[in-house]
């Protein structure tokens, strides 16, 4: 009875007990838990972290992991310091509709554990964060193929140094990172070669401000740049505003649960699932396809090349009727159809139902081929020589209008022309 007892109490503690070999619940369900050196819970050897696991979470099932790298500053000695980030703000009312990434029409989606490990103030290091994937390993049943990193400022430049260790240097295995802000990102080891950089199977968005003062996109950019030039799937989206800054002002709630889902939607080792966005219509459904994330508002998803999906379009914009769809890659079995099936390519795409009437473009700091497009055209433009030279600045594009720039950072950017009006403008940051 009295043995019964205890048993009884340490599960109500979250602690851990070992009887014939079993572990009691060493976790909170719906509910941040600490791993600490002070509690004897985690080796020296090992950060310390919060774990996140949600309310319904079932022993039998892996789940994905989103693990988030505080930055610098005064360091964290505790995992109270480190556990409330964009990640985790999003997670604690339990309820799965307001999770970052969450989606009513993916299938197949029981949400994620989040990690916070802390720190004092040093470079985040991965032979440590093998050690922290090993200890998790103990405590939950993870998806060893769906690991996913983000940070910001030196939490970015750990994101890359993650990264830039995968199964052929720390044994693990990242599908996807976010590299927010990232600082030092000179101090990143990169292989230069398809044969030597470690990023190839990791989809990889960075998020960075120009005018960041601390952490500089001019040793971001050719980090970034390096992952493409080797073969790698990326995106950036440039951060309006000044600052050292992690996410866009304002309400950045939509397209934060955008890029957490793109995340979500890659799994280690099979091919890539690419963003399909749409301007001036809907995705009705999924037609066929493997592991397909159709995102919560329907006008984006991400799936692997080959899927196949049905898109929707109105019958008119305002008082202009519907022409065609027209799109930057795939195919659609009829594009005059307003509902047609379209097949994914090996590329993001962007989408655009085209309506009756000339869009107006716009172009400052630069030049466009076609100078006046149409709509459904597609568009290069291309920067103009700066009035300082090239070497002593950092170059990104900003776009007014239905279209997203995937790789702002380029002097020659493509797009799809939409039905409405566009403006393109260049801006040239002096590199302090």
């Amino acid at each position: 009875m009295i043995v019964r007892s205890l048993i009884v109490t340490l599960y109500a503690l979250g602690g851990i007990l070992f009887l014939g070999g079993i572990p009691a619940a060493a976790y909170t369900p719906g509910a941040q838990h600490n791993y600490t050196h002070e509690d004897g819970m985690v080796p020296k050897d090992t950060y310390q972290y919060s774990l996140w696991v949600p309310e319904d979470y079932k022993k039998d099932r892996s789940y994905p992991v989103v693990f988030y790298l505080h930055g610098g500053g005064r360091g964290r000695y505790h995992p109270d310091q480190g556990k409330r980030n964009m990640v985790s703000q999003r997670l604690l009312d339990n309820q799965r509709w307001s999770d970052a990434g969450y989606s009513g029409n993916a299938v197949g989606q029981f949400g994620y554990l989040h990690v916070a490990p802390v720190k004092p103030v040093a470079r985040w290091n991965p032979a440590q964060f093998k050690r922290l994937i090993d200890h998790l390993k103990t405590k939950v049943n993870i998806d060893e193929k769906r690991l996913y990193v983000t940070g910001f400022s030196m939490g970015g430049q750990g994101t890359w140094k993650i990264g830039c260790a995968d199964e052929h240097g720390e044994g693990y295995q990242i599908a996807a990172m976010m590299p927010l802000g990232a600082w030092g990102c000179k101090e990143v080891q990169r292989g230069t070669t398809a044969e030597t950089c470690r990023t190839l199977k990791t989809a990889v968005w960075v998020l960075h401000c120009p005018l960041d003062h601390v952490s500089r996109i001019s040793e971001q950019i050719p980090l970034y740049q390096n992952h493409l030039d080797c073969g790698g799937y990326g995106r950036f989206t440039m951060i309006p505003g000044r600052g050292h800054i992690s996410r866009p002002p304002g309400n950045d709630k939509e397209a934060f649960s955008m890029r957490m889902a793109w995340m979500l939607s890659q799994t280690y080792g099979t091919p890539f699932n690419y963003c399909v966005e749409l301007s001036g219509g809907v995705i009705m459904e999924v037609v066929s396809g493997k592991r397909p994330f159709l995102g919560d508002t329907s006008k984006y998803g991400f799936f692997e090349p080959g899927s196949v999906i049905r898109v929707s379009a109105p019958e008119k914009q305002g008082e202009r009727p519907f022409v065609k769809w027209v799109a930057s890659g795939g195919t659609f079995s009829d594009p005059e159809s307003r509902r047609p099936l379209f097949t994914v390519g090996a590329a993001d795409a962007q989408m655009t139902a085209i309506y009756k009437g000339k869009p107006k473009l716009t172009v400052r700091g630069g030049g466009s081929v076609p100078l006046q497009p149409q709509a459904g055209q597609m568009v290069t433009v291309t920067v103009s020589d700066p009035e300082s030279p090239r070497t002593a600045q950092v170059l990104h594009w900003t776009a007014d209008g239905p279209i997203a720039l995937v790789q702002p950072h380029l002097e020659k950017i493509r797009f799809l022309m939409p039905s409405d009006d566009v403006t393109i403008e260049a801006h040239w940051t002096k590199i302090k």
